[in-house]
């Protein structure tokens, strides 16, 4: 932050910075992420299709959420779903602090792959890791066991599931709601997968929308860190290319990155992909980074 702020003060020293909207049209004319930053929340999205809501993941940035959720004229008496991908502790963190759950007559519905979630989640709240157990919680909190396969139905969503190579195991989903598509891919691994690697392909074919575990920025780095269970930009951009999917967001950056080091592996991944468009002529394959608080319109 520091390093951030001497360079925006050195840009300032000419500039007329008296009033709110002047300082905010000056630091709108830097990109991410020279006056802000990435974050550092650990996963969490929010889906929604006109009045209908669906989250996937319960890590940190699940707080912000649920206090936006709240902001946003959330009642008590309603009921909001959970799509959890797996169980590791960054991907479940954040519920002791979801601001909804803390709400009268709220029912949550938590549907995940995994057995036993709700021992899993009752041992993320046990006393001894936190003052506040689950059976404490003002809102109603239900589990629901999907199958491996399984189609699914929440509301408008359609929702299938592919298992992916990761330690104990996590689930890519994909959700279809107004003819539009979204896969979210997060903690997957793809090496040596051999003749199951296009079982991947045809999974991710044709959507609009790939949310894809890029954590590590150089192939070099999943080799030394195999069987951690993650990815990288390039076979990302791979998979995108070959299953024609329309915009790629790069996701779960490496925690041990900074700022600069996620912006030097999105401008690597930008040139490689337009290096592999000639072999995909007809593909419009779109590359975007997440950061916190980014929303999309699909």
């Amino acid at each position: 932050f520091r390093i951030k702020a001497k360079r925006l003060l050195m840009n300032a020293q000419n500039v007329n910075l008296t009033n709110d909207a002047s300082i905010d049209a000056f630091l709108d004319e830097f990109p991410l992420p020279y006056a802000t930053t990435f974050g550092g929340n650990t996963p969490c999205v929010e889906i929604t299709e006109g009045d209908n809501q669906l989250i996937l993941d319960c890590g940190s940035g699940i707080r912000a959420l649920g206090k936006d959720i709240i902001k946003r004229g959330f009642n008590s008496g309603g009921r909001i779903d959970i799509l959890q991908t797996h169980t590791h502790w960054d991907h479940i963190m954040g519920f002791p602090f979801f601001a909804p759950a803390y709400t009268k007559d709220t029912e949550i519905h938590i549907h995940g792959i995994h057995p036993n979630l709700r021992q899993r989640f009752e041992g993320l709240m046990d006393n001894i890791h936190f003052p506040i157990t689950m059976d404490e919680m003002k809102s109603t909190i239900i589990f629901h066991q999907i199958s491996s396969g399984e189609e699914y139905e929440l509301g408008p969503f359609n929702i299938t599931n592919k298992g992916l190579h990761h330690p104990g195991g996590s689930y890519a989903y994909r959700i279809l709601s107004g003819g539009e598509s979204i896969v979210f891919a997060t903690d997957g691994e793809y090496i040596n997968l051999n003749e199951e690697f296009e079982t991947y392909i045809e999974f991710y074919k044709n959507t609009d929308v790939l949310i894809f575990d890029a954590m590590y920025a150089t192939l070099e780095k999943t080799i030394e860190k195999e069987n951690y269970g993650h990815s990288t930009p390039v076979i990302g951009i791979n998979i995108a290319l070959t299953s024609n999917v329309k915009t790629l967001f790069l996701f779960h950056h490496d925690p041990e990155s900074n700022d600069s080091q996620i912006l030097e592996a999105f401008e690597q991944a930008r040139k490689y992909l337009e290096s592999e468009k000639k072999h995909f002529p007809e593909s419009s394959l779109k590359l975007m980074i997440t950061y916190d608080t980014l929303t999309y319109d699909v």
